[in-house]
């Protein structure tokens, strides 16, 4: 029987006990108890729980991080961790791709009632800062020469994933809902936005569906490349000098043409700095040299990212959906909330759909501390 995830002694104990197995399974079974510390709680989370944790063994003590599925109050109807973890274990093979190492993987619900993995801990900061990582947070304590370090490091970073020969380690992406075509994509984006709304109209998110279901670019304009899915900088790890060391969070990795990241990470900048009224720290690039140099560090020409900064927009919207019916659902929004409607992201559609803009909700407002 799984144990209690608020329990967070017991879960250290079922660790505890499951690292010792899967020790013994390597050939190299501990010489004496296995201690499984959690840095955290695993009770929590919409998508896939990630906790820190330290686990020593026979003087042996290493730093790793429990990733592991949820299957209530989810925001994905497809979240699969174990497919994160596959992910994670092809990129192992390319190292110029920072992704940290797989330890072991669980598929058995029965240890912690979902299925999980353990990965490598990698050492650095990620940017983080609230509104923004540009007034708050590590970046602003850079200088103007570091922080344009950080970006081209975060920007070669993303350049290597597209790099990665999917074919050899990664082709069972090419079975998943998204598929390998934007067609196939915006089907899967259908299907679950039509759960997620579940019979409600959100009038700027049923026009950015119906904008990407008639405007999908050609399919032979790009190659099909590993995209990492969420790229951005708060999804990353550096070391003091600017160097990217570690790409995290690969829940949304997928077969794509490159320019799918590529309005991913523009959109995420936008909402950053100008979706906040703020402006970009200096040293840090805009839109068009982020696009320029990314096409001149891999040799290629990106398209109109219109549709893929939609794209981008809308899924990051109906996300928002999502977690506000989940925080109706736990009590912590009033019913009648409208931060579904009410948000930055879908402010930034809008925009780019030509749409009135919606007034920010306040429950919205007073999350990402604009009241």
């Amino acid at each position: 029987m799984a144990v209690a995830l608020d329990d967070a002694a017991a879960v250290e104990r079922a660790l505890s006990s499951w690292v010792a197995a899967r020790l013994d399974a390597d050939g190299t079974p501990p010489r004496g108890p296995v201690l499984v510390e959690l840095h955290g709680t695993p009770a929590s989370g919409n998508s896939n729980v990630t906790v820190p944790l330290t686990a020593r063994w026979n003087g042996t003590t290493e730093e790793l991080v429990l990733r592991m599925q949820t299957t209530s109050n989810q925001i994905f109807l497809d979240a699969d961790v174990l497919r994160e973890a596959r992910v994670l274990e092809g990129l192992a093979h390319w190292p110029e791709v920072p992704a940290p190492r797989v330890r072991w993987c669980e598929p058995d619900p029965a240890i912690l009632g979902h299925p999980f993995f353990l990965m490598e801990r990698l050492p650095g900061t990620v940017p983080h800062g609230m509104p923004s990582i540009h007034v708050d947070g590590w970046l602003p304590s850079l200088d103007t020469a570091q922080r344009a370090r950080v970006w081209q490091s975060a920007m070669d970073a993303l350049a290597a994933v597209h790099r990665v020969d999917w074919r050899v380690r990664h082709g069972f992406l090419a079975d998943t809902p998204q598929g390998t075509t934007l067609a196939q994509r915006v089907e899967h984006l259908t299907h679950w936005y039509d759960w997620v709304r579940a019979g409600r109209s959100f009038p700027v998110t049923d026009a950015g569906l119906e904008y990407l279901r008639g405007s999908i670019p050609d399919p032979h304009a790009q190659a099909t490349v590993l995209c990492w899915g969420d790229p951005r900088v708060g999804n990353m790890i550096f070391a003091d000098d600017g160097r990217c060391t570690g790409i995290l969070d690969w829940e949304l990795a997928s077969l794509a043409p490159a320019a799918l990241d590529l309005g991913w990470w523009c959109v995420m900048e936008e909402f950053q700095t100008r979706a906040h009224g703020i402006d970009p720290l200096p040293g840090w690039p805009d839109r068009d040299t982020t696009i320029a140099h990314y096409e001149a560090i891999t040799s290629t020409r990106v398209p109109d990212l219109l549709w893929y900064e939609v794209h981008a927009a809308w899924v990051l919207t109906v996300t928002v959906i999502r977690m506000a019916d989940i925080g109706v659902a736990r009590g912590t929004l009033a019913p009648t909330t409208r931060m579904g409607h009410g948000n930055l992201t879908a402010q930034m559609l809008a925009r780019r759909l030509g749409l009135p803009v919606p007034p920010l909700d306040p429950d919205y407002a007073r999350r990402r501390g604009l009241a």
